[in-house]
């Protein structure tokens, strides 16, 4: 394996598509109020992908210097090409990503204004704490909470008011922020059982690595009943987002979340199987891309009522 191959495995880009999934449900979030603006969601878009790059890299890094086991049991050892420690080429690799998220989240910045930062910031914290010290937030039964925020409030949130923002009364109001919100709501969920379902497919890898998952503490039971929870709530979340935002025309939206629960009940089924544990995971992962993206197309044709934004909405 080349020290080039050993990088793209390190970025873990099957994994990306949580990412894209919520910058896409964030732009379904402007688009519901006809603000699609397509430069600053592409910029979104590769700040999405690289950021998560570089926490991946991280990730592999600090496997390779504390000795978990994991980049061995994915083959991630050493560069045939090169005659340096795996260290130096993932510690190189995260300076590259790190660099390219910088760009794109420059991008951003110069699009939106100094409020991105906040949000950046807001990110790499949640990154370092997953991802560094011998005992990281990645590597605990905690770690859904930081896929659920990252995943879905913050990052739908913040794509969408890159694009919604020169309409807001104020840098946040009830009004703007309501399809947002309510998306990322969904997306933290279905991020999150992606997350769970991931744990349980790589069941023995991670016990040879000694790290901690909610299935591995909790077992399987309770690993199921928190995978049904959640996909209750996003699912009728997803049914009564029309009533919450007025859409006269909702009733268009509500197969959208049937069909996302559906299939969710379908990965949950497919993993209590561990041969088809694998083909649970990837249904998640299809599932809450499909979600984001007919969002987006449903969104775009119906969106909201004509309306103004009340003084009374807004939160600050």
């Amino acid at each position: 394996m080349t020290a080039f191959q050993i990088l793209i495995k390190a970025a873990g880009l099957r994994t990306l598509w949580l990412g894209i999934a919520s910058v896409v449900a964030g732009t379904a979030a402007a688009v519901a109020h006809g603000n699609l603006q397509p430069f600053p969601a592409l910029a979104c878009l590769l700040f999405a992908i690289f950021a998560q790059c570089a926490s991946n890299v991280m990730h592999r890094y600090y496997d390779a210097k504390n000795g978990y086991g994991e980049n061995e049991e994915n083959n991630i050892v050493y560069a045939d090409d090169i005659d340096r420690p795996l260290t130096y080429i993932l510690k190189e690799g995260i300076q590259v990503f790190s660099i390219l998220t910088a760009t794109a989240g420059l991008a951003v910045l110069s699009m939106a204004g100094w409020w991105t930062i906040l949000f950046a910031a807001f990110i790499a914290i949640i990154v370092v704490i997953s991802n560094t010290g011998p005992h990281p937030l990645c590597r605990s039964v905690f770690y859904p909470v930081a896929t659920f925020l990252i995943f879905g409030p913050i990052a739908v949130v913040g794509t969408a008011f890159v694009q919604s923002q020169h309409e807001a009364l104020a840098l946040f109001s009830w009004w703007d922020l309501m399809p947002a919100l309510i998306l990322g709501m969904i997306t933290g969920m279905m991020a999150v059982n992606c997350h769970v379902i991931f744990g349980v497919f790589h069941r023995r890898n991670n016990v040879t690595s000694s790290r901690t998952t909610f299935f591995g503490r909790y077992g399987n039971a309770a690993t199921g009943l928190l995978l049904v929870i959640s996909t209750l709530a996003s699912g009728l979340i997803g049914i009564m987002a029309p009533f919450w935002m007025d859409i006269d025309d909702g009733y268009i939206y509500m197969p959208v979340p049937v069909l996302s629960m559906i299939l969710g009940f379908i990965a949950i089924s497919l993993m209590r199987k561990p041969r088809y544990s694998k083909v649970a995971w990837r249904l998640s992962l299809v599932n809450i891309v499909l979600f984001a993206v007919l969002s987006l197309i449903i969104f775009y044709f119906i969106g909201y009522p004509e309306g103004y934004i009340e003084e009374s909405s807004l939160i600050i």
